[in-house]
């Protein structure tokens, strides 16, 4: 038991980042937090691992601009070297990706006792975990209304030789020609096109992933839990 309370307080020591408010690097962490393109650059860094170069190409921030904050995070222990290549002039290239999950600031008496707790890790993994699930939720969401779009534009075009063909009168003639109940059927088949509508079957898809990310978070976590048992037995 003891072995595994030592290995929970080095998990989290390396995975999250949690400092006192008494901390020298708090001033640095703040100049980080506050610039755009730091932000900017920790934002693509997150589920990466990019040269200096490429998050310039990808940022369009120069690229001395993008060595200036790379070091500075470097050095606050907010970006670490994952890797180190070669380009085809034969020079180095590094690559750069966040280094912490999360960075807590909490007073002095209660950072230490924070960097031990096990419900503080498992509960940021908790978060990594569904945070990358919502993002391909969203990703898949804006793909389908992409292909809707798609689908709805190559009707238009279809239907436009077609209404041009049609004197301007003829909607306004048909209508009054028609009874009115089939005028109030025909409103209520276009009302059937609601984009609200659309949405809310969007937004159900996502929340079934989101919710099967959950279940396969509780199967995970209950084979975790039996083999610590059948470990201790």
């Amino acid at each position: 038991m003891k072995d595994n309370v030592e290995d929970d307080a080095v998990g989290i020591s390396d995975r999250v980042e949690i400092i006192s408010t008494e901390d020298q690097k708090m001033k640095a962490i703040g100049e980080i937090l506050s610039s755009d393109s730091s932000r900017e650059i920790l934002k693509i860094l997150f589920n990466d691992s990019l040269t200096a170069n490429q998050i310039s190409q990808k940022t369009e921030i120069s690229l001395p601009l993008v060595i200036y904050h790379l070091k500075k995070m470097q050095e606050s222990g907010v970006v670490k070297i994952t890797s180190v290549g070669k380009n085809t002039k034969s020079h180095d290239m590094k690559f750069y990706t966040v280094d912490k999950l999360a960075i807590i600031i909490l007073p002095a008496k209660m950072s230490e006792p924070a960097k031990k707790s096990k419900s503080l890790f498992n509960s940021f993994t908790r978060i990594h975990r569904l945070a990358t699930l919502g993002g391909v939720s969203i990703a898949a969401w804006f793909s389908s209304q992409v292909i809707q779009k798609g689908t709805e534009s190559r009707l238009d075009v279809g239907q436009t030789p077609m209404m041009s063909s049609i004197p301007s009168e003829a909607p306004e003639m048909t209508l009054k020609s028609m009874p009115m109940e089939d005028t109030m059927m025909t409103a209520a088949a276009i009302q059937t096109t609601d984009p609200l509508v659309q949405f809310l079957w969007s937004a159900i898809a996502v929340l079934a992933v989101i919710v099967t990310g959950l279940v396969i978070e509780v199967i995970i976590s209950k084979k975790y839990s039996s083999k610590s048992v059948n470990h201790i037995s």
